[in-house]
This record gives C-alpha cells, structure tokens and sequence, in this order.
C-alpha cells in the first residue's frame, strides 16, 4: 500500500528499520523489542503482498520445523493441567513464532541491510556495556551492587554475556568487509573481550571459546590442515591439564597438621576444623583460627560490625575467615594486621578470596564449589547439580511425551516437595539446561523436533558457507547446556531474529 505512495522499496525500508529496532533492544530494553516487533507486523499488513508471503513460507524448511515445534506444544495441552502457565509459557515464547514468520514472509535477502541490523545491534551491545561497566565503576550513576553479575543493569548478566560474544563474531566478520576500519573494530572486540574477562559469566566465557574455535577453524580449514591439527592439538592438551586442575578433588591429609601452633601470638588458644578446603592454597580453610582476636580487632579496620552482613548478605566472619585463608594468613590479630586497605574493602564487599577479578576469580570459585559441596544454596555450579538431578527423575517417568507445557513448573516444585531438597525454597528453580527443559515438557518426541531444527539449520549454513550462522548457532547450543536460554522474552527474542536471519537458503547464499 505505502509503495504506491512513497516509492517502490518503503516496506522493504520499513522492514529493516524494524529489525533493527528488535536488534537494539535486545540488549537494551524489552519495550523496544516489543514495539518493534508490532512495527513490523503491522508494516507487512500494510503490504499486503499475501501471494509473496505465502511463496516465501513454502520456501522456508527451517520455518515448517518450527512450526511443528509450536504445533506439537499446542498438542501438549491435552496431556498438560495447569493451563495457566501454559498460556505463560506460550506468550513468552510468542517472538519465536512471530519473528521467524516475519522473516519467513519477507527474508532479508540484501547485504546492506542484513549489515545495517548486524551493525544496529553491536552498537547497541557496545553501549550497553559501556553504562554497565561506567555504573560499576561508579564513574556514572550511584547504583549500589552486592555481586558483580548486577553489573547488567539492562537485562539479565546471562542473556547479555550472550550478546557480546556474538558482537565479537560480528566484528570479526567484518573484517572482511571493512578492512579500512579495521583499527576501530580491533579496539571494539578488544574492549568486548576485556568486558567478557571482567565480568565473570561463565556461559560468557563457554560461548567466546566457540566463537574463537568456530573463526579459526572456518578461515584456516582450506588453507593449511596443519595449523587447524596444531591448534587442536594444543587445545586438547591444554583442556586435560585444565580439566585435570578443576576437577581433581583436593585431598587433605590430616596428618599434615598435627603440629599446628595452639595458641597465637597473644596467647589466645586456636580453633581447627577441617570442614572446607581452600582452593587458592589446597589448605582447610578453618584452621588457626581465633575468632575472639578477629572480633577484638575488626573494628580497627572496619565500620561493618563483626556479627553483621557483608555488602553481599553473607555472614562477615565468614568472609574475614575465607579471605584470610585465601592469602594463607592465621585467622588473628597478626593475619588481619597483615591485610592492607584494598583486602578490607573487598572483605566489606563480599569477596571471599584475594583472587576476585575475571576468569581466575570464577574458576576458582568454581573449584570451592566442587570441593565444599556440603551446601549447594546460593553456589551457582552446586545448584544446577540438584536442578540436573531433579529433572532427570522427573524426566525417568514422562520420557516420551513430557509432562506438557504447562506442569514443567509444578513437577519441579512436586519433586522439590517430595525429596527433601538441600535446597532452600527460594533456590529451588528449574533445570537451567535448555534440552533437559525440552525433553521434561515434550518428551523424546519434542527433543527430536528440536534437535532437527537445529541439524537443518547447521546443514544449511554448513553448504552455503556462512560463518556468521554458524558462530551465531553455536553459541546458542553451548549456552543451552548450562542455562534455560530461551525461557525470558530477551533470549527468545535473541534466538528468533538471528535464527529468522540466517535460516533462508536464498539469503544465505548472499550475505556471506
């Protein structure tokens, strides 16, 4: 309709504005998304061009998966009883159907502008991340944080970790189409790398190792075999020396400590208990301990009383005593006359290790975690450990079918009710794995569709070479493993428009 009165291209030119409207507001804001999503379907009724529609979608394999993904949920109903959360969950998951059929109806076929929404959506990430890393900084704003992950002040630390290492498979790609810029875009990925290090998201650190993996080996798999078998050869050493540092259980040999001193330096008597091991110094934590000397001394060097909360809500002793550990100091007067200004502000601030910045920081994190699993509340790897084990005995009697969209919640909450849960009621959440949550709600018969989506899709992008869908799907199938990526309105819209994207034959063939 609007052709005839502004020119043959303005839907097509209404249509790119649209998605990169969804494109900005991933990162930055859910009302963007959703307006720009209702921009976009109303510009393709003001179109009106119902036989192309039609001719595109009988085109699309991709998309007909897609739907019958959608149309065995709707079956799910008539096995599923909480109908309630089945109309949540299908709202939600309401962009994957609407923005993969506006791009179905009228792919984006065109260079330029599959470029314009790519750059649309960097230059959103970038400045978001900019904010985020300004606020934490307290170089802008007065914003108050109890843990690093707040530092995503627009959506959640996951989803975005998500986005900026798909900016940098972005970036990448450019480089081979504006090499001019090629000094801007280096600072750029060398900014969003530090930002990926800094903030200490583990799905962000999973997704940049396939970003990195899947760059590599497109660009070096027809030039030289040899550097890609030299490469994975040092990554397979490389990862067992890491798997072996990880995952070895640290073992304390009693014995080891039968001399330790009994009392210190003030002749105040010692507590030794062997109940948690360090992982910075493979030591027990609660050893040389003298909590009166601790209690006496603390206000000395801080305002936080001793029998209150660090900034993070976590019992200061026990943060004092972990820290102080952590730099393999006597739990005293003399290992706290050894902390310098910087260790009072991190203890004040929650820090249990001197060790508190990037990726070093949350693998050692980690490594406590495997090491002290005595209580897995409010430790994110333990957690997912007991949402892993809950949804594979809710999974052992609904394997074909799943429960329905509609009781995956509430088999949860049955099996928490039932086991006698370590966790707390407020940590008792779903798997946190995206096809353990498939497999729960449809069954083996659900999973299969899903996973035939995803085989089409790397197949089709595999043929036509398009490096950019494959950096794209294979963050998405990483961040599957360890999160429920598709069940927030920001990682299904994610998903949807650069899955929509890439999943045309047609269009791949021309944007790479």
């Amino acid at each position: 309709m609007l052709n005839r009165i502004f020119g043959q291209n303005v839907h097509t030119s209404l249509h790119v504005l649209g998605l990169c409207g969804v494109a900005v507001g991933i990162p930055l804001n859910k009302v963007v998304m959703s307006v720009s999503m209702l921009f976009l379907a109303l510009n393709l009724l003001l179109e009106s061009d119902f036989k192309t529609y039609w001719n595109n979608i009988k085109q699309h394999k991709i998309y007909h998966v897609i739907l019958l993904f959608f149309l065995f949920k709707l079956l799910s109903l008539t096995w599923t009883s909480n109908f309630g959360y089945a109309i949540h969950d299908f709202r939600v998951k309401l962009p994957l159907l609407a923005i993969t059929t506006v791009l179905a109806v009228k792919p984006i076929v065109n260079r330029t502008h599959l470029h314009l929404i790519l750059v649309a959506f960097v230059t959103s990430t970038i400045l978001v991340s900019f904010i985020n890393f300004g606020m934490y900084q307290h170089w802008i704003g007065s914003r108050n944080y109890d843990d690093i992950r707040g530092m995503s002040i627009f959506s959640s630390h996951i989803r975005y970790a998500l986005t900026v290492t798909f900016s940098i498979g972005i970036l990448l790609h450019f480089y081979s189409f504006s090499k001019k810029y090629w000094p801007l875009i280096s600072v750029l990925i060398l900014w969003l790398l530090f930002y990926t290090y800094y903030s200490q998201v583990v799905s962000g650190y999973l997704t940049l190792i396939g970003v990195l993996g899947v760059f590599l080996i497109y660009k070096l798999w027809n030039t030289n075999r040899i550097i890609i078998r030299s490469i994975g050869l040092v990554f397979i050493v490389l990862s067992t020396f890491f798997s072996l540092w990880l995952f070895t259980p640290i073992e304390i040999n009693h014995s080891d400590y039968k001399d330790l001193p009994k009392q210190t330096a003030k002749g105040a008597y010692y507590t030794n208990h062997f109940s948690a091991v360090s992982p910075v110094t493979e030591k027990p934590i609660y050893i040389l301990v003298c909590e009166a000397e601790l209690r006496n001394d603390w206000p000395m060097y801080s305002r936080i009383h001793f029998d209150t909360l660090d900034k993070k809500g976590q019992p200061i002793k026990s943060t004092i005593i972990r820290y102080l550990s952590s730099k393999d100091l006597t739990k005293d007067a003399e290992g706290l006359s050894n902390l310098i200004p910087g260790d009072i502000q991190a203890i004040e601030n929650g820090e249990a290790s001197y060790i508190n910045t990037g990726i070093t920081a949350r693998l050692y994190g980690i490594k406590y975690q495997l090491n002290n699993t005595d209580n897995p509340n409010n430790h994110s790897l333990l957690e997912r450990f007991e949402y892993w084990k809950a949804g594979a005995q809710i999974l052992s009697d609904n394997y074909i079918f799943g429960v329905g969209v509609g009781d995956v919640d509430d088999a949860f909450k049955s099996y928490y009710k039932k086991s006698n849960t370590l966790l707390t009621e407020e940590n008792q959440h779903r798997s946190h794995n995206m096809y353990l949550t498939v497999f729960i709600t449809l069954g083996i018969v659900g999973l299969s569709i899903f996973t035939l989506l995803h085989i089409q899709f790397i197949r089709l992008n595999l043929t036509h070479k398009n490096l950019l869908a494959l950096i794209f799907i294979v963050i998405m199938l990483l961040s599957f493993l360890i999160e429920d990526t598709l069940e927030t309105q920001t990682g299904i819209t994610f998903y949807a428009l650069f899955l929509g994207l890439f999943f045309s034959s047609k269009q791949a063939e021309k944007i790479d």
